[in-house]
């Protein structure tokens, strides 16, 4: 029982990272209602949630200009210092947390690499939009040191 079971969740993952490469699911219901069609019957929100969160799936916007899920292989990770100038704008603080500004669709990318980074380089946490990252400090009394790091960081 145990490895039919284990067998239909792997089906199932390369189902839904199939789906995902498509770039056309912009709601969980359709990725739902997708998976219904494959044969995948009775797949909750939740279960949904945990696939997107258990593979990385972020939204982005596809060639259309639709937001979708993505898997976070195929965002273009900057493979040079050259690449990450081109994709952050700047960094500036409000003594409160650190707010980095990038190109559109290039803050999920940067916000994954900071969060990577965690307490080492003064950083709580991140939050990513499309194209702005919120930090949130370790310590405010450092902001401006953290501020530089992450400026250093990124060649910004």
């Amino acid at each position: 029982m145990t490895s039919i079971r284990k067998k239909n969740e792997a089906e199932l993952i390369i189902a839904f990272k199939s789906l995902l490469k498509e770039q056309c699911y912009g709601s969980q219901g359709q990725l739902a209602a997708a998976l219904a069609e494959q044969g995948f019957k009775n797949m909750s929100q939740a279960k949904i949630s945990r696939l997107l969160s258990k593979l990385g799936a972020v939204k982005m916007r596809n060639a259309s200009d639709q937001v979708v899920y993505i898997l976070p292989d195929e965002l273009a990770i900057p493979k040079s210092r050259q690449a990450i100038q081109s994709v952050v704008a700047s960094v500036k603080h409000n003594n409160m947390q650190i707010i980095v500004k990038t190109g559109i669709g290039g803050a999920p990318l940067i916000s994954r690499m900071l969060d990577s980074m965690g307490e080492s380089a003064g950083i709580l946490g991140t939050l990513a939009g499309d194209d702005t990252i919120f930090i949130a400090p370790i310590d405010v009394k450092r902001i401006d040191q953290t501020t530089e790091d992450i400026k250093r960081l990124l060649d910004v």
